[in-house]
């Protein structure tokens, strides 16, 4: 499945640690963070609540 996930005032560094968290799990295939939309897509095998819960995991919110 692919997911649009928002990133509310999401920085530059805050992307990459989501980017980081994401690539690291099983299941995920694709992760596309744009900043400037504060918007991440995300391709996985995951459920959406399972990507939701590892971005807000790493400390940034997400909805």
């Amino acid at each position: 499945m692919t997911y649009t996930i928002t990133l509310p005032n999401v920085t530059r560094e805050g992307a990459v640690v989501v980017e980081q968290q994401l690539r690291g799990l099983n299941g995920v295939e694709y992760v596309d963070i744009d900043v400037p939309s504060e918007t991440a897509t995300v391709t996985a095998t995951l459920t959406y609540a399972e990507v939701l819960d590892a971005i807000r995991q790493s400390g940034i919110p997400a909805n």
